[in-house]
């Protein structure tokens, strides 16, 4: 994940990410342990575990993409182009995609490009980390499919390229010391260096659900802190009006503000303390 952390910012200045009422009824982030999915007003991201495979779904009508990637225990993956987009359907607050039941753990609300907050202090890192990083787009080319999607509580993207599926959920939280970082569904094939990767928490629902906790003491602006149950600590080493900077284990992750772009999807801001309050899976 290292190289495509930051670069989101680029990557929604240079696509077009224009609105579709496909989506839009069913805008949020969903999940149960063992799928999960966010809808934007044009883009769905959708992970499954059916037995021993992992298989995700991307989505973006404006574009006339659908994109399956499948990994499975033997280390294969295939990835394939369709015509046929998901099957989608919400009755009483259960989301239904291809089969798949899903309850929704956190609401998106798109609004208007808007100006974001310097960091003028340290008072203002961690409301500009998560501020910063809100909004949706993707970059396509002939060999390459990248999507990236940061709410106000989770992270996620969908990247396949000649050398690399990387395609993961996480979820997020900030304070004025960093980030932290919680990959919940990670499947990752890296030719460069040989990792192969499908996993997803076994209580993937409430782990998605849930507030993450940080505890301050791990944060260490010299080094990366991998919490035992799979948390990491990304920490603050210096801000200014318009640039942080993390220890991002192994490199230095950027993270930048931004002007106003026509053609990103933007989210509203919502502080941590107003989060919603939704029911349990059953």
């Amino acid at each position: 994940m290292n190289k495509f952390f930051h670069i989101l910012i680029m990557l929604v200045a240079a696509c077009t990410a224009n609105a579709t009422t496909r989506f839009s009824s069913y805008k949020g982030v969903w999940s149960s342990d063992n799928a999960e999915a966010v809808l934007t007003d044009s883009i769905c991201i959708f992970y499954y575990q059916a037995d021993s495979t992992m298989h995700a779904f991307l989505e973006i009508p404006t574009a006339s993409i659908v994109s399956k990637a499948t990994f499975t225990k033997d280390g294969i993956v295939t990835t394939s182009s369709s015509n046929e987009p998901l099957v989608i359907s919400e009755t009483g607050g259960v989301l239904n995609i291809c089969g798949h039941y899903l309850k929704k753990v956190e609401s998106i609300k798109t609004v208007a490009p808007y100006e974001m907050p310097q960091c003028k202090s340290k008072f203002d890192v961690g409301k500009c980390l998560q501020h910063w990083r809100l909004g949706a787009g993707y970059a396509i080319s002939d060999d390459i499919i990248y999507c990236e999607i940061n709410t106000n509580r989770h992270m996620f993207v969908y990247m396949i390229n000649p050398s690399m599926v990387y395609i993961r959920a996480a979820a997020a939280r900030n304070n004025n010391n960093g980030t932290l970082f919680f990959q919940n569904i990670r499947m990752m094939k890296n030719n460069n260096t040989g990792e192969y990767t499908m996993s997803i928490e076994p209580n993937n629902f409430n782990v998605s659900r849930n507030d993450l906790k940080i505890d301050n003491s791990k944060f260490q602006p010299n080094s990366c802190t991998f919490n035992p149950d799979g948390g990491i600590y990304w920490s603050l080493i210096s801000f200014e009006p318009d640039l942080i900077l993390l220890n991002g284990c192994g490199e230095t992750y950027q993270v930048k503000h931004h002007p106003i772009e026509s053609d990103m999807e933007y989210f509203e801001y919502i502080p941590y303390s107003t989060g919603d309050n939704f029911p349990q899976f059953h």
